[in-house]
């Protein structure tokens, strides 16, 4: 049954009430009644409902619980395999920069004997035009030797006829020289 100990303190809360009430302490209105009625709602609660709420909120934490300990491994796994793929990346970059100096001194190298042989190259192609020119030269050399051989003694004599027509006597002309080359152009041609 119930005990004068379970009762007295609703008693006197229920006397607490009466007395506030009575003095104008506790004024009705719809904010009192909805206090009022909200601290009894909790209490009623509590009281009778507590147990089945506590162990609703205790699967519920233990829920939330295990999903973050999932979360927090799987974040550990991924964060695992980050720094391995960072390691790997790592590697990576030194290896690019091995290639790179490679490649770098491959190039110099490739630099190089593509200048000797670009410098061989045309020295090559100078030195078979220079032996063209060589060759043409003496050619053209040993025809204007031909030309002048067989114009040279037309061109003297048209030059005296003119002189001779002209009545001027040249110091040139009457020279022993000529004199004596006359008769040889002549011979010549």
């Amino acid at each position: 049954m119930i005990s004068n100990d379970k009762i007295r303190p609703y008693i006197f809360g229920f006397l607490i009430f009466c007395v506030f009430t009575s003095k104008n302490i506790i004024i009705y209105n719809e904010e009192t009644l909805v206090a009022l009625s909200f601290f009894a709602f909790i209490f009623f609660v509590f009281r009778y409902f507590g147990d089945t709420i506590k162990q609703s909120l205790d699967e519920r934490s233990g829920g939330i619980k295990y999903e973050l300990q999932n979360f927090l491994h799987l974040k550990a796994d991924s964060l695992k395999q980050l720094y391995k793929e960072h390691q790997k990346v790592t590697g990576l970059t030194t290896t690019l920069n091995t290639v790179k100096q490679f490649t770098i001194s491959e190039l110099k190298q490739a630099t190089n004997r593509g200048k000797g042989g670009l410098k061989k190259v045309f020295s090559d192609q100078i030195k078979q035009k220079l032996n063209t020119l060589s060759s043409s030269k003496v050619s053209l050399y040993q025809e204007l030797q031909q030309l002048i051989a067989v114009n040279i003694l037309s061109a003297v004599l048209v030059k005296i006829s003119s002189l001779k027509k002209s009545g001027k006597k040249d110091n040139l002309l009457n020279s022993k020289n000529i004199k004596n080359s006359l008769p040889r152009l002549v011979a010549a041609k």
